[in-house]
């Protein structure tokens, strides 16, 4: 068996003229913990939400878990194996949290009404919001949400779970939480892919860095290494700027 459970080779994708990834090979082994870093405008949130197809890529190829992402059917097949984290939760405001988690394991993978409930008990649990099961997401803090939005996540028993920039729209204050869940996630050794500017979780729990610019995958290193010997100029220039902050 195919040790990459994500494989990108040779992708493209513009947005009009915008060339925002160019010839990008990319690949993600089972189990392992993979951090895009890089720029605003980078294209490193192009980059991961090309693999579940919210992005459709212009040529190139796609496999994940040994499927390649060329049908709307089979994209729907990766959808239900890979789980999305978005910078902003997403949840849904007329439904409860407890709702929020159960409804697509009920609707995508025909998980009984008892079983999900369950199953989102024990996830909100995990994330330390069992208390808040019967609140709406208009009563939780941003930190708070985002913990949901992760339990909802696992509730489809993803095999692959993509962070979009998590922490960025949070308060400091609730960063550490939502982090201190990840982590636990990265020791349970789920196949992460995380995009992120937080370079203490990087360097903690990556196994790999990816660092992007315009539109390419400048280096990609351990965390040791790309902290402590960043080779290019464009990543030693990114580096000081964040740690310096």
């Amino acid at each position: 068996m195919d040790n990459n459970i994500i494989s990108m080779d040779k992708i493209e994708k513009f947005y009009d003229d915008f060339h925002v990834l160019k010839g990008i090979n990319f690949y993600v082994k089972r189990g392992e913990i993979v951090v895009v870093c890089g720029p605003s405008g980078s294209g490193k949130s192009t980059l991961i939400r090309c693999i579940n197809g919210l992005e459709k890529i212009d040529s190139g190829d796609i496999i994940v878990d040994g499927i390649n992402c060329k049908s709307e059917k089979d994209l729907q097949k990766i959808r239900g194996e890979v789980g999305m984290v978005f910078q902003h939760f997403n949840l849904f405001p007329h439904l409860t949290i407890l709702e929020n988690i159960t409804l697509a394991p009920g609707l995508v993978k025909k998980v009984k009404k008892e079983e999900a409930k369950k199953i989102a008990m024990e996830l909100l649990k995990k994330v330390k919001l069992e208390h808040k099961a019967d609140a709406y997401p208009a009563d939780l803090s941003g930190g708070q949400k985002q913990r949901v939005a992760i339990a909802r996540s696992l509730a489809m028993k993803p095999k692959v779970i993509l962070f979009d920039e998590p922490t960025s729209a949070l308060d400091p204050e609730t960063i550490g939480d939502v982090l201190s869940v990840m982590k636990d996630l990265a020791y349970e050794k789920y196949t992460i892919v995380c995009v992120t500017h937080e370079m203490g979780f990087a360097k903690e729990v990556g196994d790999r860095i990816i660092f992007m610019d315009n539109g390419v995958i400048v280096e990609e290193n351990t965390p040791e290494e790309f902290f402590a010997h960043p080779k290019s100029q464009r990543a030693q220039n990114f580096l000081k700027e964040i740690l310096t902050h």
